[in-house]
């Protein structure tokens, strides 16, 4: 594999790491869904895990809608391992309001919690899709 390919496979798995955070915090259930493979293993902290997109879909539907969140992506990592198949770690700090006001900033300004993602990604027909996602909180704000 050339430098050039490797790169494009490491923007993709960064790109779907990105849309991750944008989709959810802007509850966007099928573009959501559709970042990970139809078989993929989802085990987000605190929740049930889920195994497949279907699955993923509908947890993503019933997510609450009267909160704000925002999550902060950094430190993304991506290791090629083949022109199909990658891994990937990333950290995110989420901040969360719930029952905010609409046109009015959130008073929350820490973060409630820094999460740790591990990531495998699987090019597929569609291009490349989180075949796995598993997180960890490792800074938890009391609620």
């Amino acid at each position: 594999m050339n430098d050039m390919d490797r790169m494009l496979i490491e923007h993709e798995c960064r790109k779907l790491m990105l849309n991750y955070c944008q989709h959810v915090d802007h509850l966007a259930p099928d573009a959501f869904a559709n970042l990970f493979t139809e078989d993929a293993f989802y085990n987000p902290a605190a929740h049930p895990e889920m195994n497949g997109r279907a699955e993923i879909l509908e947890w993503i539907k019933a997510y609450p809608k009267n909160r704000r969140a925002r999550h902060c992506s950094v430190n993304q990592i991506v290791e090629v391992i083949d022109a199909d198949n990658a891994t990937g770690t990333s950290y995110a700090m989420v901040f969360r309001q719930e029952n905010p006001v609409e046109g009015t900033p959130s008073p929350n300004v820490a973060p409630r919690a820094v999460v740790e993602y591990r990531d495998k990604f699987r090019r597929t027909t569609e291009g490349w899709r989180i075949a796995e996602r598993q997180y960890q909180y490792d800074f938890l704000q009391a609620e």
